[in-house]
């Protein structure tokens, strides 16, 4: 027979044995998967086979982590660097299932993150820096993602910013060639004097249209550089010939002729421009970001604010003495094969320094993190200056495979001394601002700035030069011969009164048709009339130009444009006059110094309306906008309108509207004895004074209510003349009080009291008013009644009620306060 208290210590034992082994020690999991799920049954992981025949651990239906910190733009050539600091909002601490943070970038400034916005991934923890190329503005948010996928909410949206403009500081030069300029590019403010010489100018590159009137003077014109065919017909009058200077030998035809000359050589592959927004956060080490690095790399690295160059603050590399290679990094950026980087930094090497070299480089990886190349060639210092900020500088380009690169500063073998640096610089190179063929036109040139040691010889060909910029003060004395000027170039407008003498001319270069009678005096128009055309007081600057066709998207109508030459000026103040849909009108317009979102300018009008034939109703609009207030962004208004016979009404209204999709507008109309509002609200706010808030006295004889107050129709307030108020609701003052109290008497015809408190009755003079709500008063024959009410103590905070009953049933009180002055 089986002993029953053996066995069960037997089982007690193994299930200790069990309890304490582990868990799955020899289990496996044959063509199936193991679930994991969290406290509310829903599933979280998957490991083992999964449902598409792979195996792996796969997380799902992970919560959403948090919303990364407001990533910082900053504006590069030809787009933007966006920078995640590692961090997330409101101080949250990163998931344990944190997988990348996508940089998501559009024009709009309200948009919802998705596939079409996603610009770049950061992968790392630390934070990174991305480079994202566009044209124009955008507005940039950053969303978390979990390794099950699950988006965190998107981060706060910063822009918008926009591209870095290529100014002139970022040109180097002599690269601007033949090939890079647009035709007509180069007008005559883009010409330095003097930059045009003869080696300049291809063989009949000077046309007629390109010279200025009157611009070949005598001092430009080479000798017997003037032959027969180079002169128009009539070109030489009579005050153009000197004395004497017209013999037989000069007449001769065919002396001026033309060759081509080929482009120049230098094409767009020589053709970099560097520059761009700084990416590295804090290029000077003076802030908390450059203490943070200093605190990761603290073995060799001191955030050294007493020591600078022109700065309040550098990195100091130091060294124990120990050979060997000491870096601190900088910044880490996604890259791609190709992509180029601009790095630069200033060094300082105390005069004990020994050591092999001191650098500032990068270190290219690949997508698993190997390291592909450090290039330091052009940034790598053995014999560094001692004593003294020296700046190193270099452009290096990515390998193939390279997906990030590492910016670091480093010191090589140092045993002794100090080496500290300043004024980091870290500029990637967007493809997107090398120039393409033709991209340099007229605005893109600053006045100036093309000198001749920017133009390789013959250049400058006819096709570059827009019509008139050559004017003398371009020319070199005597730099256009013969072999420059085309066949007829020259006709009577392009000659200085007295240039053409006998030297400048060739012998048999002028024959009998070339000379008409007649005189030309004075330099003004006088008693003539100017149609078809414009009149303005210059071409640039502050000026008046009088036109019967402005330019689009102004009114087609005669107006006087006026130009202030505001840095901000969009388009010109105006006046003009003219009809729309049979009615004129004349127009009083200021600049436009900005556009709505549709692209429309918006300036301050004046709209002067006449009235119509045999009527009296005039108008006018003075608006903030344009005439007709058309338009997606908010504006101002004054409308008048006169009476349209003599015994109507005139009408004023003014107008505030904001730009809203359903525009928010505000609107007070003054006529026929009347002032409308509409508006969402009324706020009355005065200050404070002895006057009334709001002040309303009708005249002796008003017969109407002085308030009344209604809502879709219905009165719900009415205040006549007599003060009488009347409303259909609940009126509540702060001199009235009332209630209810139940008092249970302690003991058969013994008064019990009930206090009430809390109360709050204005006025000066209080009274109060109870009544009890049981049918049985007084004393009855069922010794139930109640023999008394009262109540003492009466103040603005309260009052004590009494109740007196045969039996101690409770009593049931109303009770009414009032105040009164």
């Amino acid at each position: 027979m089986t002993d029953i208290g053996a066995e069960l210590a037997r089982m007690r034992k193994d299930i200790e044995r069990l309890q304490r082994a582990a868990r799955l020690s020899y289990a496996s999991l044959d063509d199936t998967a193991l679930e994991v799920r969290d406290s509310s049954g829903s599933l979280r992981a998957q490991i083992g086979q999964q449902g598409d025949g792979t195996t792996a651990v796969n997380v799902v239906n992970g919560p959403p982590p948090p919303a990364p910190t407001a990533p910082i733009v900053v504006s590069v050539l030809g787009g933007v660097t966006v920078s995640w600091d590692g961090q997330f909002a409101d101080g949250a601490t990163m998931p344990l299932d944190w997988s990348r943070v996508e940089v998501h970038a559009s024009p709009l400034a309200i948009y919802t993150p998705t596939a079409a916005t996603l610009k770049a991934t950061v992968e790392t923890a630390q934070g990174c820096t991305v480079v994202i190329a566009t044209p124009d503005p955008v507005y940039v948010q950053l969303v978390a993602r979990s390794t099950s996928g699950t988006a965190s909410p998107p981060s706060s949206t910063v822009g918008p910013v926009g591209p870095t403009a290529v100014v002139a500081s970022d040109i180097l030069d002599g690269i601007v060639t033949t090939v890079k300029l647009a035709d007509a590019a180069v007008s005559a403010a883009k010409v330095a004097v003097n930059a045009v010489g003869s080696t300049a100018l291809a063989d009949g590159a000077v046309l007629s249209a390109k010279l200025a009137a009157a611009a070949v003077s005598v001092g430009k014109i080479a000798d017997n550089a003037v032959t027969g065919p180079a002169i128009a017909s009539d070109a030489v009058t009579a005050g153009k010939v000197a004395a004497d200077a017209i013999t037989a030998r000069e007449l001769a035809a065919g002396a001026v002729t033309a060759s081509e000359i080929a482009a120049g050589s230098i094409t767009t592959d020589k053709l970099t421009v560097v520059g761009g927004t700084n990416v590295l956060n804090d290029p000077s080490f003076e802030g908390v970001y450059a203490a943070s690095i200093a605190a990761k790399f603290s073995q060799w690295a001191v955030q050294d604010k007493t020591f600078g160059n022109g700065s309040v603050a550098s990195m100091k590399l130091t060294t124990d003495g120990t050979s060997m290679f000491r870096a601190v990094e900088l910044t880490l950026l996604p890259t791609m094969a190709g992509q180029q980087i601009y790095i630069a930094v200033d060094y300082y090497a105390s005069t004990d320094w020994a050591g092999g070299e001191l650098n500032m480089h990068i270190r290219w990886e690949a997508e698993g993190g190997a390291t592909l190349v450090t290039d330091k060639a052009q940034t790598r210092v053995t014999a560094p200056v001692k004593g003294a900020w020296t700046r190193i500088a270099g452009t290096y380009t990515a390998p193939a495979a390279a997906v990030r690169a590492r910016v670091r500063i480093e010191t090589g073998l140092v045993t002794a001394g100090s080496t500290w640096f300043d004024n980091a610089e870290c500029r990637p190179i967007v493809p997107g601002v090398q120039i393409a063929d033709g991209a340099i036109t007229t605005p893109k040139i600053v006045a100036g700035a093309v000198q001749t040691a920017q133009l390789d010889a013959l250049a400058v060909n006819a096709s570059k030069i827009a019509a008139g910029a050559v004017t003398t003060a371009k020319l070199d004395a005597l730099a256009v011969t013969a072999d420059k000027i085309a066949a007829n170039a020259i006709t009577v407008g392009k000659l200085e009164a007295g240039s053409v003498d006998a030297t400048a001319l060739k012998a048999d270069a002028i024959t009998g048709k070339t000379i008409t009678g007649g005189t030309i005096t004075g330099t003004n128009i006088n008693g003539a009339t100017v149609t078809g055309s414009e009149v303005r007081t210059g071409t640039s600057g502050e000026r008046i130009l009088l036109t019967p066709t402005p330019p689009f998207p102004l009114a087609q109508r005669p107006s006087i444009l006026l130009y202030s030459n505001a840095a901000s000026e969009l388009g010109p103040g105006l006046l003009n006059s003219g009809v729309t849909s049979g009615v004129p009108s004349t127009i009083l317009g200021s600049q436009a110094t900005a556009t709505d979102a549709l692209g429309r300018s918006i300036r301050t009008t004046l709209g002067l309306i006449p009235p119509n034939p045999g009527t009296h109703g005039g108008r006018f609009v003075l608006t903030t906008l344009n005439p007709s207030g058309s338009t997606t962004a908010g504006f101002v208004a004054i409308d008048g309108t006169s009476a349209t016979d003599a015994s109507g009404q005139a009408i004023l209204d003014l107008v505030a509207t904001d730009g809203a999709t359903t525009p928010k507008t505000s609107q007070l109309s003054l006529g026929a004895g009347r002032a409308t509002l509409l508006a969402e609200a009324l706020d009355v706010l005065p200050p404070a004074t002895t006057l009334s808030a709001i002040y309303l006295n009708a005249a002796t004889g008003h017969t109407g209510s002085l308030l009344r107050l209604q809502l879709n129709g219905a009165d719900r307030l009415n205040v006549s003349t007599a003060g009488n108020i009347t409303t259909p609701g609940v009126l509540t003052a702060g001199n009235f009080a009332s209630g209810s109290v139940a008092i249970t008497p302690s003991a058969a015809n013994k008064p019990t009291s009930v206090s009430v408190s809390g109360l709050a009755v204005q006025g000066a003079n209080l009274r109060a008013f109870i009544s009890i709500a049981n049918p049985a008063p007084g004393f009855t024959a069922t010794t139930d009644g109640i023999t008394g009410v009262g109540f003492t103590n009466l103040t603005s905070a309260g009052l004590t009620i009494w109740a007196t009953r045969q039996n101690t049933t409770a009593v049931t009180v109303h009770w009414l306060v009032y105040g009164h002055n």
